[in-house]
């Protein structure tokens, strides 16, 4: 869980929220052993609680919703939370794992409507780790389905393949997709490996593979460079310096997902939620190994 750090090692001063992340329900049936989901339970987000939470955020100066999970297509009024976002004005994008049925059905429904779509799928390996089967094969006919132009695919990476690669690069040709990569990291649930230089290896490898056909971005190659200090001791301690906010299925507000100990009920008058919503970034969470997983703070 995170805590407040008593010495934040240079952290940018970030004052306000501007986006939140919005957890539609605590279960989730594609069920990732690598997972990163902060909650986990049986509350689902109920229209009420969403409508209300994005009118005080708006007020907050929040401008922009990222429908996630568990796995956000599972919500039964998965459209619904999309339109109600648009009726406050705010756009609003989402991450998921579909693929078909009535979670494809539920996603092509309100594509029009989203912003962006990232649709997750893990290499061979991390999905095996993983439990999971979302494969770069199966991601393929749903994209197609999707606007062109909004849509990513994120790919979890581990112990990748020259043919999967190569795959990957057919996709983003074929389809005009974006490839997002995130090497596939331990959590308190989930391991991998057992020590950090396993862990630095094998993503250097998996890295000499994806720059033998993709330049990595600027941003994306900033990000990558923090996967492994969580597992260096020497590494200086940092504080949170997302700009996002939170918003569990039970519609409580925190700027870290973790952070349990400092939820803010929706349900809170409009002066107490502004007063404890600044102090979070007054006096921000510490990073941990599951920040990397959610924000890559």
């Amino acid at each position: 869980m995170a805590t407040p750090s008593a010495v934040p090692h240079a952290p940018p001063v970030v004052r306000k929220p501007t986006a939140v992340l919005v957890s539609t329900a605590d279960a989730c049936r594609v069920g990732c052993r690598f997972c990163f989901r902060a909650d986990r339970g049986s509350d689902v987000l109920d229209l009420a609680t969403y409508a209300r939470a994005l009118s005080r955020l708006k007020e907050l100066g929040i401008h922009e919703v990222c429908l996630s999970g568990g796995e956000p297509t599972d919500h039964a009024g998965f459209r619904d939370l999309v339109r109600i976002s648009l009726q406050f004005g705010l756009p609003v994008s989402t991450v998921t794992a579909a693929r078909e049925g009535v979670r494809a059905e539920r996603l092509t429904s309100a594509a029009g409507m989203l912003s962006w779509i990232t649709l997750s799928a893990d290499s061979a390996q991390a999905g095996r780790l993983g439990g999971v089967n979302r494969s770069l094969a199966t991601a393929l006919p749903l994209i197609r389905q999707l606007p062109r132009g909004r849509v990513s695919l994120h790919l979890t990476c581990w112990n990748l393949s020259a043919e999967e690669v190569d795959h990957c690069a057919d996709i983003v040709l074929r389809t005009g997709v974006r490839l997002e990569i995130s090497p596939l990291l331990p959590s308190e649930r989930f391991s991998p490996v057992a020590d950090r230089g396993s862990l630095t290896a094998q993503w250097a490898n998996d890295q000499k593979l994806l720059l033998s056909r993709f330049t990595l971005s600027d941003a994306l190659s900033k990000n990558l460079e923090g996967y492994t200090s969580p597992f260096d001791p020497t590494a200086p301690a940092s504080v949170c310096a997302s700009s996002r906010l939170y918003l569990s299925a039970s519609g409580e507000i925190r700027r870290c997902p973790y952070d349990h100990e400092r939820g803010i009920s929706i349900w809170a008058d409009r002066s107490e939620m502004e007063a404890r919503v600044q102090r979070l970034f007054t006096h921000p969470s510490r990073t941990a190994r599951s920040c990397l997983g959610i924000c890559h703070s």
